[in-house]
Order: structure tokens, then sequence, then C-alpha cells
């Protein structure tokens, strides 16, 4: 397909969004509208426009939705599109970017004067942890980066003061702490001015995908854009904001779009809705009107959603969830995690959810992760079949002791035997497709054919009054009720 072939498959609204010439413009998009082809074809018309040698640059604030957002421009560009400066990349990696530009500058000094970083998720990926209440925080103290001691309500695996210093003085950071140091350095007397200039001279223009997502020091750097004089593109939905235990700030999204001068286009025809009833429900749910979902069976759907986790496990044997939860710091869970995993490959060709993160928890590399799956295939034949519950739990501990050195739970309790015992039921409905899990969360983006929803009393009660975009408890009922193309089904019964 050409680049003309593409322009030519846009709606009007879509190419208006898309070739607007404003110089800052905010894209609100409802589900299934095209935002991620409409923002790929912005990319495109402002890195071909002119002879301009600055970079244009697209984020977005995780890897997956940064990763289909790059395969989206080049399949319509060409892989000249992302020629250097040119990049599509996440948030976090601007934010060290500007964080290496001010260690250059002198206006942040680096233990052992290093100049470049290497950042990585978390510490748990690189540092071994103990079970403790004192946590490392890596902080700037009068421009100088030095490592204080926090005292935390609970304990958890966390690495010792004495490790985190050694690893900054060898030039290693996390994210997080990469984005605490910019937030502190951005109060100093200067220091915007010489981010302001660096953005001037390097960039000419910035997208910004999912802006609902974003927390006070995304949206602060979104306006040092804007103020530098980039062309700058939000795109969102504020009915999609799910990310407020992040730290995200929807409610501010609105203030800086004003503030700023952006110009608003509408993206609201959606391509998802294959039904009637379906297009009507997401009418009903976005204007705030009351609904009933119709009622139906978790078996005759494409996938079960629910608000939490716990209540997809409940469901019924039928049901496979592709997680039991965050498993940040959880050793036993990580551990249950890459056996769950297994399952899911087998089921739905997918890791389970957190499966990275539990090889984080674990201190596990990839080439780890693939070492021991041969082991766990072993262990989920043994839970498929009569051998004890304990026996597989001391089986589980002894395989991903081979690869880790973080100390797994000697003793097992009703939690650890409970998501052995869920798995083996659903290993014993396997002769029956089995239905994938997913909270609303993780089903932010994509869509099925039919979905069912797991809802409780009092969402069902929201749903009748009518829901408002203001809650996030409302916005989460919203995307979950927005997957489906033809129909969705409360499954609760």
């Amino acid at each position: 397909m050409t680049r003309a072939d593409v322009a030519g498959a846009l709606t009007g609204e879509q190419l208006t969004a898309a070739g607007t010439p404003r110089r800052r413009l905010y894209i609100e998009a409802a589900p299934g509208s095209g935002k991620t082809t409409v923002a790929a074809q912005r990319f495109g018309i402002q890195r071909f426009h002119g002879h301009d040698q600055r970079a244009v640059i697209a984020v977005s604030f995780t890897r997956s939705a940064t990763v289909e957002l790059r395969d989206r421009v080049l399949r319509q560009w060409g892989q000249g599109v992302l020629a250097w400066p040119h990049r599509i990349v996440t948030l976090d990696t601007i934010v060290c970017d500007l964080l290496t530009h001010l260690i250059h500058a002198g206006h942040v000094r680096w233990p052992a004067d290093h100049r470049h970083l290497t950042v990585v998720d978390n510490w748990r990926v690189l540092l071994p942890t103990q079970w403790t209440d004192r946590e490392p925080a890596v902080v700037l103290d009068t421009g100088q980066v030095v490592t204080r001691v926090a005292r935390q309500a609970r304990k958890a695996n966390r690495p010792s003061i004495a490790d985190v210093e050694e690893a900054l003085a060898d030039g290693y950071c996390t994210h997080q702490d990469a984005r605490h140091l910019l937030e502190s350095a951005l109060v100093v007397d200067g220091v915007r001015d010489v981010l302001l200039d660096h953005l001037a001279q390097t960039a000419r223009a910035l997208i910004v995908d999912e802006i609902f997502d974003a927390n006070a020091l995304d949206l602060s750097l979104v306006r040092l854009a804007a103020d530098a004089g980039l062309e700058v593109t939000v795109v969102g939905d504020p009915w999609q904001a799910l990310y407020g235990f992040r730290g995200a700030r929807p409610d501010q999204v609105p203030g800086l779009v004003q503030e700023a001068g952006f110009v608003q286009r509408d993206l609201r025809t959606s391509f998802r809705w294959e039904s009637a009833e379906q297009a009507h429900l997401a009418s009903q749910l976005r204007a705030g009107q009351g609904v009933t979902i119709p009622s139906g069976q978790a078996e005759n759907t494409d996938v079960l959603l629910a608000l939490q986790w716990k209540p997809l496990w409940e469901a019924g044997s039928h049901v496979l969830p592709l997680a039991y939860g965050s498993t940040t710091g959880r050793i036993h869970e990580a551990a249950c995690t890459l056996l769950l995993s297994e399952l899911t490959q087998r089921a739905f060709g997918e890791n389970a959810t957190f499966y990275n993160d539990a090889l984080t928890t674990l201190g596990i590399d990839h080439e780890a992760g693939q070492r021991l799956r041969p082991h766990l295939q072993t262990i989920v034949a043994d839970l498929a079949g009569t051998i004890a519950i304990a026996e597989i739990w001391t089986s589980l501990n002894t395989v991903v002791a081979s690869e880790t050195n973080r100390p797994l739970p000697r003793q097992r309790n009703h939690t650890h035997t409970a998501r052995l015992e869920n798995l083996r039921t659903r290993l014993h409905a396997w002769e029956a497709p089995l239905v994938p899990g997913l909270t609303a969360h993780q089903a932010k983006g994509r869509e099925w054919d039919i979905v069912g929803v797991h809802l409780t009393d009092a969402e069902r009660g929201s749903l009748r009054r009518g829901l408002s975009s203001d809650s996030e408890d409302h916005r989460k009922l919203y995307v979950a009720l927005t997957r489906a193309k033809r129909t969705t089904m409360d499954v609760s019964g």
C-alpha cells in the first residue's frame, strides 16, 4: 500500500486531525476510531514536511504502545521515516535524555563523574535484595546525586544502600530514579531555560499518545516542549484514563490544553462496532445514560473482563485469568506466575500478564527463564495428575531456586496452595476451550467479537445510574464495556 493509498483510506475527520496545520493540537479519540493510524499519519506528515533537520519525536507511556505506534508508522511511511534523529520512544526515554543533557551541562553531578547512564526498570534486575523496610532513595542534593535511606511502612525485598551507591557509581539508575531526579532539577533556577534551549535546538515536533495517562512530570514536559516552540500534538480519550494508581493526572489535561492554546479535533466515528446494539451501548455510556447489560455465559464469550483479578479466578474452571495480580516484590507469587505462564502459553499463545515482572522479582533474566521452561512444563504435567499439591509446591520452589538467589518461602500456606489448586481445576477442565480472563487495564486498546464482563452489584448500580468520566472506576467500566465488536454480556450470575 502506497502513502497515497493510506491517505485515501482515511475518513474526513481522520484526515482533518492528521493534517491540521495548527502547531498545538489535541486529538480526542473514541474507542476504535483509529487514533494510532491518525498519530502515525501525522508523524509522517511532520517528518517529511520541509527541510528542517531537527527531530520529530513520538512518545507513549508503555513499551507495547510505543512498539504498536512505531510499527504503524513504518508500515505507512517506510523505513526512512525513522532515520536519525527522528524516533518513536517511551516518555521514559525522553526523561533520561533530558537528565543526561543536564549532566553534560553540569547542572546534575553524578557519582564518580559518570556522564552516560544505563537505566534499568528496577534495582531488582541488577542487585541482590533483602527483606527489609529500609529503601534506598536516590535524590538530588544541591546538584549532586546522592543516596538516602527511607523507612517504609511494609517490608519488601529491597537492595542495600551500599549496593545502590556502588551501582550509581558505575553509571546505573532506575527509570523511577531518573524521573525523580529530573523533577527535582526542574525547580532549580536556570534548569528549565537550559532544557528549553536544548529542545528548541534538537527537536521540531512532539506527538504524545495516551495523554490522559500522563502524570504531573509528564505534563510539565509536554508544556516545556510547547514553550520551546515545538509543534506539539497530544492524543487521548478522557474516558479511557485508567492509571491514577501510577500517578496519572487526567484532571490536569484540560487545563494544559486550554492554557497552552491547543486546538481540538475529535475522532468520533468508531470502526469497532459490528452491531447496532454495541454501537448504541457505547453511545449511551459516553453520554452518561443508564444502561443494563444483558446476561450471558462466560463459555460463550471470547474473553472475560473484570475490574480486579480476584473475581476472574472465582468465575469458574472454564476461565483462565492471565495473572494473579502484580508480582512486584512478592517472591512466592512470582514463582506461581512462571507456572501460570506455561498454561497461558499453551491455551492462548501468550505469556501471563506479569511474566516479565515475575522474572524481575526473582532476579532471573530471559535466558534463565527459557532454561526453566522444560522443568515448569514437567510440573504442569504433574499438576494435571493427582500428585499432592504440597509436593508440587516443593518441586516449584526447587526448580525456581536453581536459577535465582532470591530467598523463596520455605513454608507453604493457603495462598500458595490455592493458586496451584486453581491451576489444577483449569487443567482438569481443558477438554473445553478455556476463556482468557483480563482486567480492564490489560484489555485497554484491544478488541474481541464477544466480551463477557464480571460485574458486582455496585458496578451494576453505577451503570443503571449512568457513568461519569470523572470517576476512575467508571472509566474502567467504560473501557471494559467498549471492547466488544458485536456483543457485551454480563456473566456474573
